[in-house]
């Protein structure tokens, strides 16, 4: 579109040709064709009612005052391309003269040319219609063209506004869901390094009495250690937010799923589960994650097609675990709106994870989520 935009003449070159071609017909009309004054005197309306065409945007108060000056010549007729130059001309006064007061002066003054002009000929009433009306229609059409323009303006400042509003609240949507996935983050390091500390006491007693005794808490140790490892890799690339607001039960994972299909089904959602294959320990936060994903996934669905079925699957893979959460709703619930973060949330806690999350609408007309969680890269 742009490279088609580009091959467009400029405006100003639009007037120039237009104005040489106007001239050209009055020429030949007042020296050839049809005079209506001595040649020196027709080759001056004609030019001097249709050269100013050439910087009528530029200069749109001289070109119109020139060219309804040579109104003022005495002739015996007009030229016939003489109405089309004047709308060019008294158009572009009011659509791009910045002061409306001396607009109104123009078209005035023009208006008065014109009925002085008719006048100097023998002309009928209409004639004296056609003159004011030659000047005065193009001038509020112009009037109506100025308008357009600066409420199609406004209308662009207006888009442009929403657009920075738009991606202010998707930003500082992004941030809260860092905010809180990085205070759960930081739950479940401080829970490993708690058991780090316990187990090291623990192992610290055994050595003393009996030091075979002490491989158990080390194993636990070590294991700990290497999950607060992980954990930490993650919680360092999301910002920390204000605690005062941090949950103090027990971080959820996949084994509360069930309480919360329940929940969904107590207030009237039919929500049916499907597990496949063989379910693996995961940890803490990708358990976590994938918790929070089906329950953003069944928020939605609630929210967007409340008493349609849904069917949530989960498909455990021995390097990745597959979520997919589909509703026989309306579909295309996953617009964005000003306070429908959940998308945002899954999103965020996909890409923490290096996995893959798809939204959209179904073959059937509902809605579907998919997310793909790596086993092995955690």
């Amino acid at each position: 579109m742009p490279a088609a935009v580009s091959r467009w003449p400029r405006p100003e070159t639009v007037d120039r040709v237009a104005a040489a071609v106007l001239a050209a017909i009055a020429l030949a009309q007042v020296l050839v064709f049809l005079p209506i004054a001595p040649p020196l005197a027709g080759a001056l309306i004609a030019l001097g009612s249709t050269a100013p065409i050439a910087w009528r945007r530029s200069q749109p108060v001289a070109a119109a005052l020139v060219g309804s000056a040579v109104w003022l010549v005495p002739a015996d007729g007009f030229v016939l391309v003489g109405y089309i130059a004047a709308f060019l001309l008294f158009f572009a006064v009011t659509a791009h003269v910045p002061d409306p007061h001396l607009a109104a002066a123009v078209v005035l003054i023009g208006t008065v040319f014109s009925i002085i002009g008719t006048a100097e000929q023998p002309a009928h009433a209409g004639d004296f219609v056609g003159a004011v009306v030659g000047v005065l229609a193009p001038a509020a059409v112009g009037v109506l063209a100025r308008r357009q323009r600066r409420r199609q303006r406004r209308l662009e400042e207006l888009a442009a506004h929403l657009e920075q509003e738009r991606d202010r609240r998707e930003r500082a949507a992004v941030a809260d869901e860092r905010a809180r996935i990085a205070r759960e983050l930081h739950d479940l390091v401080a829970h490993a390094i708690s058991v780090i500390a316990l187990q090291a006491d623990a192992a610290e007693a055994a050595l003393e009495r009996d030091p075979a005794l002490a491989r158990r808490p080390l194993s636990t140790i070590r294991g700990s250690a290497g999950q607060a490892l992980t954990e930490m890799r993650r919680l360092l690339g999301v910002l920390r937010a204000d605690e005062s607001d941090a949950a103090l039960e027990p971080l959820p994972g996949l084994a509360r799923l069930p309480a919360l299909l329940d929940r969904a089904r107590d207030g009237g959602q039919a929500v049916d589960l499907a597990v496949d294959g063989a379910p693996v320990t995961l940890p803490p936060s990708l358990d976590l994650s994938a918790y929070r994903i089906v329950q953003e996934a069944l928020t939605n669905a609630v929210k967007h097609a409340p008493g349609a079925a849904v069917r949530i699957g989960l498909r455990w893979r021995p390097d990745a675990l597959e979520i997919a959460v589909h509703d026989q709703g309306p579909g295309a619930h996953g617009t964005p709106s000003p306070d429908a973060h959940g998308l945002v949330g899954m999103r965020e806690r996909v890409r923490i994870h290096g996995g893959a999350l798809t939204t959209g609408n179904s073959a059937d007309g509902g809605f579907e989520v998919h997310a793909r969680l790596p086993i092995e890269a955690t």
